[in-house]
């Protein structure tokens, strides 16, 4: 007998899957414009979230090494989503934040609205669209502290 529960998840992942795929032309794009990949969003996000943080906190959060922290921020600022700054109390400690070009990352949702995944998504009903954020904001922050991760509401409702 067929486990009902089993075939579900199996259906979900594959889904899931397949969305990591169609998603791939986006993280091109991003790369195109930005010169970072999609999960580079992602640590801009947590970034954006903190605000603006020595990068022992940064390094903290995401978990991993400050050396890599300092590889990873090196790498942003490079391309100028990022920047550091001296704290204005202790002058030797320096502080990272996110810059407006890197706001601006987070929020082009045009990206994502100029490829396949994204027009599929503007085709969903904005119910429909709301159910799905909702279910893959519950995945995300299943094993974490909630925290706002909007990109943008823009783009046809999509989120992103």
């Amino acid at each position: 007998m067929r486990d009902p529960a089993r075939n579900e998840k199996s259906r979900v992942l594959v889904a899931i899957l397949h969305t990591v795929m169609d998603a791939e032309p986006v993280d091109a794009a991003v790369f195109e414009k930005y010169g970072v990949r999609l999960a580079d969003l992602r640590t801009l996000r947590v970034l954006q979230d903190l605000g603006t943080v020595p990068i022992s906190r940064f390094a903290e959060v995401v978990e991993i090494s400050r050396s890599s922290a300092t590889v990873v921020v090196d790498r942003l600022e490079g391309h100028g989503l990022v920047e550091r700054v001296l704290d204005k109390i202790d002058r030797r400690m320096i502080r990272i934040r996110v810059t407006s070009r890197g706001v601006m990352a987070l929020r082009d949702c045009r990206l994502l609205s100029s490829s396949v995944i994204g027009r599929h998504l503007e085709a969903l009903s904005p119910d429909q669209q709301r159910q799905l954020a909702d279910l893959l904001e519950l995945i995300i922050h299943a094993d974490s502290t909630p925290t706002p991760l909007d990109m943008d509401s823009g783009a046809g409702g999509t989120g992103a």
